[in-house]
């Protein structure tokens, strides 16, 4: 018996849907069976969206693809029938399913950027052989719990911002704010899930994204919103959000890992064009819920 990573293009409403299950020899793409227990590499994979994988024909795993299918089709519809302008991208770690929608295109991240600004300061440090001293610590701390902007600036200017990092991070699509202002930094919801699968991944490139998460997963009672509506009971979500108004309508942004006993989800939400904040804040809470629903819920 063999193993190896299954991933499937779907098509329509530029929504992306793979499933990367630990698959029997034979069993055909986008079969999901039930939840795998044995871990799948969770960097690389986000990185090979779009890939396309052919496999031999299978009626039971048929069936399970198209009930995949039709859930995916009802997301992507549901996506696009939202009155502003979003992108989503998701991935489940224990199965190795995960779904986009407008992955690649472009938004400003507002403060989400700060988790890219603390691990571009992480990289550094390892590369200079020392920990964080107590005076990042502190900074890093205000940036993520309370995204701090003075914080950030600070760090930012330490850093030199995080172009230094995007290749290293495999953000080729995320482009720093000039001249100073990251939160006019550009990025992708794809861009934010490999950051994202690098902080949880303890191989991955982000040293000690062990201590990003932590961070993450005690933000500021008032910031404790988007991503965190998808977790349920006993769960721990570690989240940054960003938020920002503009004559077009609010930019609000939500990315995040969820896990628990059976849950190791991560989501990154990017929109913008809300008529006002709280309102948009339901409304990126709905997606966050919906597209749980779908990439980490029961297989079909």
């Amino acid at each position: 018996m063999t193993t190896r990573r299954l991933l499937l293009s779907v098509a329509g409403a530029g929504a992306l849907a793979t499933t990367g299950a630990l698959a029997r020899a034979g069993a055909p793409a986008g079969f999901t069976g039930r939840a795998h227990r044995r871990q799948l590499s969770t960097v690389d994979q986000p990185r090979r969206f779009g890939a396309v994988v052919a496999a031999a024909a299978d009626p039971t795993a048929a069936v399970a693809e198209a009930r995949w299918q039709q859930r995916v089709s009802a997301l992507t519809a549901a996506l696009a029938a939202e009155p502003v302008d979003l992108a989503v991208a998701a991935l489940d770690r224990r199965t190795g399913r995960a779904y986009g929608y407008a992955g690649t295109k472009q938004f400003r991240t507002a403060s989400i950027v700060k988790v890219d600004i603390l691990a571009t300061l992480l990289h550094e440090a390892s590369r200079e052989g020392r920990s964080l001293s107590t005076s990042e610590q502190r900074l890093a701390a205000a940036m993520i719990r309370h995204s701090d902007n003075d914080a950030a600036s600070t760090l930012w200017r330490r850093t030199g911002g995080i172009a230094a990092t995007t290749q290293v991070f495999g953000l080729t699509s995320t482009r720093q704010g000039a001249d100073g202002d990251w939160g006019e930094t550009s990025t992708t919801a794809e861009d934010q899930l490999r950051l994202l699968a690098h902080l949880a991944d303890p191989r991955g490139a982000v040293p000690n994204g062990a201590y990003v998460l932590d961070l993450m997963a005690t933000v500021a009672d008032d910031q404790n919103w988007g991503v965190s509506a998808a977790a349920a009971a006993g769960e721990r979500t570690a989240l940054k959000n960003g938020w920002y108004p503009t004559s077009d309508g609010w930019i609000l942004n939500s990315v995040g890992r969820i896990n628990g006993a059976a849950t190791d989800l991560l989501i990154a939400v990017l929109s913008r064009g809300h008529r006002s904040y709280t309102p948009g804040i339901r409304a990126v809470e709905g997606i966050a819920a919906r597209t749980r629903a779908v990439v980490g819920g029961e297989d079909p």
